[in-house]
């Protein structure tokens, strides 16, 4: 993994939007800046034998998907789009949109799992010869109910396979139901167990439950909860069954963080995080995102020392909507309030101290602004796209999701479409003389326009990049900085006057060197 680590370091992220351009949904849902757009949200597979990814998303009442096919290296990927189309089926916009999906292994193929705003559930076929044949139902099945009521809607779906069961947990504003996957056809599947958050317990009518997902190869279920004062929470199985707690709090994170644990979370964000990138063993360490700004690494049971708090060092109000872990190495966010994406290292290196006492007009810099002299030092950085996306630059990021551990691309799931975003070095001359992607894993034809489907159009998009700091929180953060400068993708260019080994050297891909960057070193 030198390949993408080095990628990562060097913020080496190019992005391509796939979006939809069917007018059909944008009129019946209306009109408006992002007005008619549907909320996608996404999931990936990938199968190493066959070296094929296969990505899917919720579009509206519409799922969509795209195989794409490893020919070996120097040839064109195969490439094959399928779609589910809703009003086929008799749903309707709006009230029958996918809100959640899962891709699950089936058999000797491979299902979607769709969880539906109007409470359906189901497991359907994700073959391309047979795509969206319905497999089973889990029930119970919704009921035919007015339009204008509000339904039982599924709000998330987690899988979790220890190797001896497979359990889906899917949750619902009050409910969480944990069912066995079916093996067999034309079944109805009911819940194994069902944990109602209002038995028992005395809670606030606007209490609902948000998002759940494995912990502890399935002997935990962290719960995201809105409108509560203990936001977080987990189920834990006992010899009697489940029984409800709230995440441990610790008042060493309190105190050198700055932080409550009363505010809002983002119900989309919750995140295991395993100690290491493939490692599927069982964990209580889970990130989460809260509407202050901050992203929260704690231990469910009990305070560690592994917990800490994450934020935006120049924008500390910026919440992310959802999260994606990479091991305890890093994390992406997926910014709540426009298509931004913003990676965050995890590791500990030499993090800054005595921040409170900076103050470049009186000549007091602190530690990371000593760092920040160095080419080498490799500060937390942002990805803006709206400069390309001016009419969804209004957009969440509602879902991120990866193929597997070792792929090099991810997707991003806004409203009205999904962007990929792949590793890929800029060349220092071009045409490139080596590969941009990944060799092993990377996909080179990945911005070629034959593979679009229909009623999709790609778009390449131009990110800007600005460095945001070591992306920990701390109890100066709301106070004015200078803004760093924002880096616009510049693209593959010469730059003959630059000193080779300190453009190779940069902290930064060379689409973000700028000339001024090597002033001090080539005097």
């Amino acid at each position: 993994m030198t390949w993408q680590s080095r990628a990562w370091d060097r913020r080496s992220l190019q992005f391509e939007a796939l979006l939809a351009y069917n007018e059909r949904n944008r009129n019946a849902r209306g009109h408006g800046a992002n007005g008619g757009l549907f909320m996608a949200v996404v999931d990936a597979h990938y199968d190493p034998i066959i070296q094929e990814e296969l990505v899917v998303w919720g579009a509206g009442e519409d799922v969509v998907a795209r195989y794409r096919e490893r020919q070996g290296r120097g040839k064109v990927s195969k490439t094959t789009w399928c779609r589910l189309d809703g009003k086929e089926l008799g749903l309707t916009v709006g009230y029958d949109d996918v809100k959640t999906i899962k891709v699950v292994e089936h058999g000797n193929g491979r299902a979607i799992i769709t969880g539906r705003h109007n409470g359906q559930l189901s497991l359907l076929s994700a073959e391309p010869d047979n795509f969206g044949q319905c497999i089973a139902q889990f029930g119970p099945v919704p009921k035919n109910t007015p339009q204008y009521s509000e339904p039982e809607a599924i709000n998330s779906l987690d899988i979790t396979d220890n190797g001896s069961k497979r359990l889906l947990a899917a949750a619902t504003k009050s409910t969480l139901r944990i069912y066995g996957i079916p093996w067999a056809g034309d079944v109805e599947a009911e819940p194994l167990t069902t944990y109602n958050l209002r038995e028992g317990t005395v809670i606030s009518s606007s209490e609902r439950l948000g998002g759940a997902r494995w912990m502890e190869q399935g002997e935990t279920i962290a719960l995201a909860v809105s409108g509560s004062k203990d936001a977080l929470r987990y189920l834990s199985l006992t010899p009697t069954g489940w029984s409800q707690h709230v995440a441990a709090k610790s008042e060493r994170v309190e105190r050198e963080f700055a932080v409550k644990y009363d505010r809002t979370i983002s119900p989309n964000s919750l995140e295991p995080v395993y100690m290491h990138s493939g490692a599927k063993r069982g964990t209580s360490l889970l990130l989460s995102s809260w509407r202050d700004g901050t992203i929260r690494l704690q231990d469910l049971r009990t305070p560690s020392p592994f917990d800490a708090i994450y934020q935006d060092n120049v924008d500390p109000w910026s919440n992310a909507e959802s999260l994606m872990s990479y091991g305890t190495e890093r994390f992406v966010a997926g910014a709540a309030n426009g298509p931004t994406i913003q990676p965050f290292m995890t590791l500990p290196n030499d993090h800054p101290t005595g921040r409170a006492r900076c103050n470049l007009a009186k000549g007091l810099p602190c530690h990371w602004h000593e760092l920040s002299r160095s080419l080498y030092f490799r500060p937390n950085a942002k990805c803006y796209l709206s400069d390309s996306l001016r009419t969804y630059r209004t957009n969440s990021v509602w879902s991120l999701a990866r193929a597997s551990d070792v792929s090099s691309s991810f997707y991003i799931g806004l409203s009205g479409g999904v962007i990929e975003a792949t590793l890929e070095q800029t060349p220092e001359t071009y045409p490139p003389t080596q590969p941009t992607v990944d060799p092993n894993f990377g996909f080179e034809d990945w911005r070629a326009a034959s593979k679009v489907g229909p009623g999709y159009k790609a778009k390449m998009l131009l990110p800007s990049l600005m460095e945001t700091g070591d992306g920990y929180s701390f109890k100066g953060n709301d106070r004015s900085i200078l803004l760093p400068g924002l880096l616009r993708y510049e693209g593959p260019r010469e730059l003959p006057h630059l000193q080779a080994k300190l453009v190779k050297h940069h902290r930064l891909d060379i689409g973000y060197q700028r000339a001024e960057d090597f002033a001090r070193d080539s005097d």
